[in-house]
């Protein structure tokens, strides 16, 4: 006598393969870009040297203004400990007399970090107040755009005072070194 085979009972696929396209959706949520990590970048030591063309006189003037900054920083998250950035802007009326500038026109910078990364940055908002002594304070709040920290805001302020109180009236005043140079990068 044959032995019968019985007939297999159909196996239960179908959970595990939903248990492991769950799965690799879970991994794939994870794996989220670069740029949309929060960063912590803290640049509160820095310098910048701001060139005008034409030099500034007591006159006011249009002026280009081309700017380098340089800056040391702390990141526990994206291991930045430098970087440097440089850019130009157009004034369209300024001058070594005390003003307020604001706002001034929207600045997109692209900074470079120690770690061949970069952030740019359009800084949207930014004031400019020349105090009688000619030490000109810029405060800037803008949002990164593109690579490192992108979505994340930033702000940015610098004090240039003028060491040559006679550069205005000699020939123009045709540039600024800072005392103070500051950029923070964090999450909105």
């Amino acid at each position: 006598m044959k032995d019968k085979k019985q007939p297999r009972k159909p196996r239960r696929v179908v959970p595990a393969v939903v248990a492991l396209g769950l799965g690799a959706i879970g991994v794939l949520t994870l794996a989220a870009p670069a740029s949309a990590t929060p960063v912590d970048i803290t640049c509160l030591t820095g310098t910048r040297n701001t060139a005008y063309t034409p030099p500034l006189t007591y006159t006011p003037q249009p002026t280009n203004l081309y700017i380098t900054d340089n800056f040391s920083c702390t990141s526990l998250l994206s291991g930045v400990s430098s970087g440097s950035g440089s850019f130009s802007a157009y004034a369209p009326s300024t001058s070594c007399l005390a003003s307020v500038q604001s706002p001034l026109t929207s600045i997109t910078t692209t900074y470079h970090w120690n770690t061949g990364t970069s952030s740019t940055i359009v800084f949207a908002s930014s004031t400019a107040v020349r105090a009688a002594d000619g030490t000109v304070t810029v405060t800037s709040i803008g949002a990164v755009t593109a690579g490192l920290g992108a979505g994340q805001t930033a702000t940015r302020v610098t004090v240039e005072p003028n060491l040559d109180l006679t550069a205005c009236l000699d020939g123009g005043l045709s540039e600024t070194n800072s005392v103070v140079n500051s950029l923070v990068i964090a999450p909105v």
